[in-house]
């Protein structure tokens, strides 16, 4: 548990600690770790719903966890094209099931990620033009890597094309020892390397761009495209340290998980109607204008209407507009609903000093703040 007294200030003044104290607990340690080796080795819908641990670490991370149960309804989800509007997930008001099937790639896995994609063409026309080669040969040679790699399934139908293995041992000024058999045998144990462990293959290399051109693929350590990329991997598990500090946070003071919250999904809100669709954002937005819950009740167009000629959306994605919402947010909060001697007080809140004292000057002041803008 995170120690008292709790406060949201506390938490997110070096949320980087908080992060790793979090990953430090034991339960968390172990399913983290146990996620971290498991996904990669997973290779379709089937073998995800049928993993528990695995499935509720991930639901979890996208704060899914209610839904644990709907295997079935979460299969379409996965199942879903999100290039295609139409598709299940897209079509779902709640936005949290697409950020869920974006996490993995069940129906196109791939040997690269497009910013790792885009991060090899980059640095092979840079090395190609240091060759000498030409604007077209180089276009020409990335267009024939991409339509190629898009067929590849495993690492060794990768290592069976040398354009496909010259082009990424260029891009990376890299050159595997020995004969054709041995390079090969070297390459494959590269790119089957895990990047984030210390003692794999890849990383125990003198030359840290083997390490490098093994973070770059996708490859499990057995060999198959991964239905997560490391990226989206470690992705999913910063989202669940966080949501196990929002949890653990709401233990002792709702109103710090409620604020955590609304920070962590400030990204994702658009338009008023972002906030009309999400309850914990909804709550957050009610405090901060001083409404009842059951304003709830009236028609949706009119709330969004107030909403949006009350709240500046657009300048809450400015850190210090952000954190002048929350300090308000915390403070009505807190004088809704008065802290026990186990949680913070609105002044620790905003001051962070446990001893400091809330006047009513103070709240007056707050009341006046405006809610993003200037």
């Amino acid at each position: 548990m995170l120690s008292t007294p709790l406060s949201y200030q506390m938490i997110t003044r070096d949320m980087s600690a908080t992060l790793t104290r979090t990953a430090a607990q034991p339960d968390v340690k172990r399913a983290t770790e146990y996620y971290r080796e498991t996904i990669g080795q997973v290779t379709s819908i089937e073998e995800f719903l049928g993993d528990h641990r695995l499935y509720s670490y991930a639901m979890k991370a996208y704060g899914l966890e209610d839904m644990t149960y709907a295997k079935a309804f979460m299969r379409k989800v996965l199942e879903s094209d999100l290039t295609d509007s139409e598709s299940f997930a897209n079509k779902l008001v709640d936005k949290r099931y697409q950020e869920f099937a974006k996490a993995f790639s069940f129906l196109k896995p791939s040997a690269q990620s497009p910013e790792a994609l885009s991060d090899i063409e980059k640095r092979y026309a840079a090395k190609a033009v240091e060759q000498g080669d030409s604007e077209s040969l180089i276009k020409f040679g990335t267009l024939a890597y991409e339509q190629t790699l898009a067929n590849v399934k495993t690492v060794d139908d990768f290592l069976a094309d040398d354009s496909l293995v010259a082009y990424a041992t260029t891009a990376f000024g890299v050159e595997p020892p020995g004969t054709a058999a041995s390079a090969k045998s070297f390459l494959r144990r590269i790119l089957t390397s895990d990047p984030n462990d210390a003692d794999s293959f890849a990383a125990s290399q003198t030359n840290s761009a083997w390490r490098e051109l093994a973070a770059a693929f996708n490859f499990s350590t057995e060999g198959t495209v991964r239905v997560q990329t490391n990226e989206q991997a470690e992705s999913t598990i910063s989202s669940y340290l966080r949501q196990t500090i929002e949890t653990q946070a709401g233990k002792e003071n709702e109103g710090v998980r409620l604020a955590l919250y609304f920070e962590r999904k400030v990204p994702t809100i658009t338009s008023a109607y972002s906030i009309l669709a999400d309850p914990a954002l909804l709550k957050v937005a009610q405090t901060v204008l001083g409404l009842s819950t059951q304003t709830g009740n009236a028609d949706i167009d009119v709330q969004a209407k107030y909403f949006e000629s009350r709240i500046d959306i657009e300048s809450l994605s400015k850190p210090e507009e952000l954190k002048k919402f929350l300090t308000r947010f915390t403070a009505m909060w807190e004088a809704a609903n008065p802290s026990s001697t186990a949680t913070a007080s609105v002044a620790t809140l905003i001051t962070g000093q446990s001893n400091a004292v809330m006047s009513a000057d103070t709240l007056m002041s707050l009341q006046g703040l405006k809610l993003g803008g200037h």
